[in-house]
């Protein structure tokens, strides 16, 4: 089974916070269709893995978890590094797909924000409903992607529910736009070496 992406597939960045099932949700998506190596230079590990949904093949990125896109560590400084598209390897990404943990959802919506500044076509997979529901947190997931600007989609990715709708979301997006959108997040804001 192939495991490298054709040279059309399109690619997808996913990011979120630790611990808000990103891999789990990545290992939902790619299924065995998973490769696990380095970022050039860094000891980071590089995971991404193959979506097919129809006709079209996804490559995902399995980011670092990541509390913000200015980069304090090395793991923050490569998610900053490929959603720009600053790395030889690894071109931009067409999409991102945001991990937000529903339990949790003030803390993540930080990051969320930074996402949503650089403009690149972005979903938000809502995880954790689960969660939330035993906390009594009630979300209203069509106001909050009103709110938002951009598709929510409730899922809880250990039980794979919600995958169906997600694939779905995740298929028009890209499709909608097969170019990386305009970069914000300018260079100055973001060290080329923030490790002396």
């Amino acid at each position: 089974m192939p495991t490298t992406a054709p040279a059309s597939t399109l690619r997808v960045a996913l990011v979120g916070n630790p611990n808000t099932g990103k891999s789990t949700l990545f290992s939902a998506l790619a299924g065995v269709r998973q490769r696990v190596g380095n970022y050039p230079g860094v000891t980071i590990e590089k995971k991404t893995g193959l979506l097919r949904n129809g006709d079209l093949t996804l490559e995902l990125i399995d980011l670092p978890g990541t509390y913000s896109l200015a980069p304090h560590s090395p793991d923050d400084l490569v998610v900053v590094e490929v959603l720009l598209g600053r790395l030889a390897d690894q071109p931009a990404p067409d999409a991102v797909l945001s991990i937000v943990d529903a339990s949790n959802l003030e803390r993540n919506l930080f990051l969320l924000s930074q996402v949503l500044s650089l403009e690149l076509p972005t979903i938000v997979a809502l995880n954790m409903v689960d969660l939330a529901q035993k906390r009594e947190i009630d979300i209203d997931v069509p106001m909050l992607a009103q709110r938002l600007g951009v598709p929510v989609v409730a899922v809880q990715a250990n039980r794979h529910i919600g995958l169906r709708q997600l694939k779905k979301e995740l298929a028009a997006k890209v499709r909608e736009s097969s170019q990386p959108g305009q970069r914000k997040l300018e260079r100055e804001n973001v060290r080329d070496n923030p490790f002396p």
